[in-house]
């Protein structure tokens, strides 16, 4: 037997105990293993920008709830100072604020690197008043 021909016997040999490999019901799948590989490689650059594009949305997420945290903020704080002006307001108002207030502790309990101090007096009298309105049923 010459090289050439115990070199094809012996490929089409490896060829035939990989598909056997791949068939077995064994967690040893070679095929997959090197389609995997040769995908990496040759999508590598594609995949590094995917990630890259993940991660730019989850800072833009981030970035939007924090926004949307800030504008609760400031709703609940023109709410409170509408109420201290003696302002009438209707249930329909303090349900929606009281939604901004859920939201907001929210995102504060989320993350407790954002600045909460200043509407923990607000949210007080929000309820307060929310609860005396309730029993005296004179909401606008």
């Amino acid at each position: 037997m010459s090289i050439g021909e115990l070199l094809t016997c012996g490929g089409a040999g490896i060829i035939g105990l990989l598909f056997l490999i791949q068939i077995v019901p064994i967690k040893i799948n070679p095929w997959s293993w090197i389609a995997k590989k040769l995908g990496r490689a040759i999508n590598g650059e594609v995949i590094k920008k995917v990630e890259g594009i993940e991660s730019d949305v989850r800072r833009i997420e981030k970035k939007q709830d924090e926004q949307q945290a800030i504008m609760a903020r400031v709703r609940i704080l023109r709410f409170g100072d509408e109420l201290l002006r003696n302002m009438p307001h209707s249930k329909e108002h303090f349900d929606q604020t009281l939604g901004d207030i859920k939201t907001y502790e929210t995102y504060c309990q989320d993350n407790p690197e954002f600045e909460n101090n200043v509407t923990v007096c607000t949210i007080k009298n929000i309820r307060d008043c929310y609860m005396e309105r309730l029993k005296k049923h004179d909401f606008l």
